[in-house]
């Protein structure tokens, strides 16, 4: 699974849009949606933040192995 599948797979999972998974992430909408599409990748503390965002949140077991690869 590429970190952009990744992306959209948490999200749904989480039944969030982007716009409000953006601001979860303290990143802005356009940034959550260049990610989203693989025209740009997050920082290391993006990735960060996403890592702490989601081991708050009920994710499925497969989602979680996947962010303890990044």
């Amino acid at each position: 699974m590429t970190f952009d599948e990744l992306l959209k797979a948490i999200r749904t999972e989480l039944n969030l849009t982007q716009e409000q998974f953006a601001r979860e992430l303290n990143v802005s909408f356009s940034t959550l949606s260049r990610w989203e599409n693989g025209h740009t990748a997050p920082s290391r503390l993006a990735k960060m933040s996403l890592l702490e965002f989601c081991s708050k949140q009920s994710l499925s077991s497969v989602l979680k192995e996947y962010l303890e690869k990044l």
